[in-house]
């Protein structure tokens, strides 16, 4: 794709005096409370001698800010919308970074940051196949819970990887996840024409080449306003669920210095938290600031796409299972491109950085400042806290995605999300009061095989398997629409062995049964994931976070 984005610039400074204004502010905020005598004047004198004496401590603050670029895998666009956040709302400035966004220049990005041309950088799953292979990389966050990577093969018919043996495929060399895939599928040594991938969609709209790695937050958009009939081919189909863009740096840099590390990680996830909350917001940001490359649609398509892949509202940011990382490993060693018994000790960060972590000298001093200075005003918080009421505590449980809401959840007889989130708690209660077990599945709707039925085609595979969900539900079950495509299967009572084989012969149903959108007649495949309780978890949230994570390829079993 053609280049034309600008670099990033950081904000200008903080004042000197902000740590001080706000510390200031958060003592204005404190409720008034009635005091037992008259003379309240030595009261407020305490009060200012401790915002005096906190304030004091602010300088302190003003460190010299560490230059650091972060290495980006390609153009200024949505994919990388929380690192400009976290530049553009002073994330990186508020933990002591001044940092510069590097585009990819053609240089491969763990290159980059290995040859020590930037500190932190933005890779695949691949991470895990150059770990193995002796390259000292750390994972720190990963942003994509499911890999965008996908194959774009041309025809509207339903196509299937099979179908590419002898045609022109455009791979790059970092699209090892879709070579795993190919020969996975029996597709290797020259069955598939590999051409070098020239990064311009065009070559398989004008037919060029049969097929295209894309990712499908990106390059989709572009292929729907060509009008080209097409077929995704997704690496999941055949049981690979990698990771995608994932937070990295080097092992001497995790292991040198943790803290600052862990300072750059939560600046760049508060970042992406906001990005994501504000979707709109922060394409206005990207187009004003950082790149007009891409039309304003564009980027909302992206946003929305990588909604689906990171559930933001499930999956907290930045969340890495080390088994999925231990698949990954394990399908590149099936495939020969890893020994097997590979060990991914030290590729994590938490595991990199536990027992590193030592005791910071300014924190115990301000610690100890603050402790004695608090403790003179510790009696007004006390009074303050029995004048409040009790709270019960709420289980977390998440949000509807801004793009589950559609009229197909009204178009079946399954509950809201909302449902979901009032009513589940409610269940795990109750099965632990009874010693009972409580199944939940996890359901995603695959994208069609056929892409030419338009955006009808995707509601029409929803509705289908919500009524065969409805229908082959059973005493207590009950099911909720979860997010665009997705649907979650509470079952109470029942055993994980029993709940995995209904799910399977559910899963096999719904491959088999035609779906029709208009005239045009669907295949679809399902995915699911299956949690225990109390097995897995003992809470609503934990319990909801295992099922999703653990959505697998469609048929396969999981849990």
């Amino acid at each position: 794709m053609a280049g034309g984005a600008r670099r990033a610039t950081s904000r200008p400074p903080q004042a000197a005096n902000a740590t001080s204004s706000s510390t200031h502010a958060a003592f204005q905020k404190v409720p008034a409370i009635k005091l037992g005598y008259a003379n309240k004047a030595p009261m407020r004198h305490l009060l200012i001698f401790i915002a005096l004496m906190l304030a004091s401590a602010a300088p302190s603050f003003a460190q010299k800010l560490e230059p650091v670029t972060l290495q980006l895998k390609w153009k200024h666009q949505f994919q990388f919308a929380g690192y400009y956040v976290a530049v553009e709302k002073g994330y990186y400035r508020d933990a002591g970074f001044e940092v510069k966004l590097a585009e990819a220049q053609g240089e491969d990005t763990l290159d980059a940051v290995l040859a020590g041309k930037a500190h932190y950088g933005v890779a695949g799953s691949e991470l895990a196949l150059r770990r193995a292979l002796g390259d000292p990389v750390v994972a720190l966050a990963t942003v994509l819970q499911h890999s965008a990577l996908a194959l774009a093969v041309r025809g509207g018919t339903s196509l299937t990887v099979h179908d590419l043996s002898g045609r022109k495929a455009m791979l790059s060399p970092h699209d090892q996840e879709l070579l795993a895939y190919l020969k996975r599928e029996g597709l290797a040594g020259g069955r598939v024409q590999q051409v070098p991938q020239s990064y311009d969609i065009n070559d398989l709209v004008t037919g060029k080449v049969d097929a295209f790695s894309v990712y499908t937050t990106d390059q989709v958009w572009q292929l729907r306003k060509a009008g080209l009939a097409y077929t995704l081919l997704s690496p999941r189909a055949g049981g690979i669920d990698f990771y995608g863009d994932t937070l990295f740096t080097t092992e001497k840099r995790a292991r040198g210095e943790p803290e600052r590390v862990r300072a750059f990680r939560e600046a760049s996830l508060r970042g992406w938290q906001y990005a994501m909350d504000h979707s709109a917001e922060t394409v206005d940001l990207i187009l004003a600031r950082y790149s007009q490359r891409l039309p304003r649609e564009h980027l909302l398509f992206e946003a929305a796409e990588m909604a689906r892949l990171m559930q933001p509202q499930l999956i907290e940011i930045g969340h890495m299972n080390p088994g999925r990382w231990r698949h990954v490993a394990g399908v590149y060693a099936e495939i020969g491109m890893l020994p097997r018994g590979f060990s991914l000790d030290g590729f994590l960060f938490d595991d990199v950085s536990r027992g590193t972590r030592g005791p910071d000298p300014w924190l115990i001093g301000l610690g100890l400042l603050a402790a004695g200075s608090l403790a003179a005003a510790g009696w007004l918080f006390l009074r303050y806290q029995r004048l409040r009421s009790q709270v019960q505590p709420v289980v977390p449980m998440p949000a509807p995605m801004a793009e589950g809401a559609t009229a197909d959840d009204a178009a079946d007889d399954l509950f809201s999300l909302d449902y979901l989130r009032r009513t589940l708690p409610r269940e795990l209660e109750r099965a632990r009061r009874e010693g009972a077990t409580l199944q939940l599945a996890w359901l995603r709707v695959n994208e069609p095989l056929q892409p030419d039925g338009g955006p009808a085609a995707a509601g029409s595979l929803v509705r289908a398997l919500a009524a065969l969900v409805a229908q082959r539900s059973q005493g207590g079950d009950f099911a909720c629409h979860a997010g665009r495509g997705e649907l979650a299967w509470v079952l109470p009572g029942e055993a994980s062995d029993a709940a995995a084989q209904r799910l399977r012969a559910l899963a096999a149903d719904f491959a088999r049964q035609p779906v029709w959108s208009g005239l045009i007649e669907l295949k679809g495949t399902v995915a699911w994931g299956l949690a225990a309780f109390p097995h897995d978890a003992a809470d609503a949230q934990a319990l909801l976070r295992i099922a999703a994570e653990r959505v697998s390829a469609p048929n396969a079993a999981s849990g």
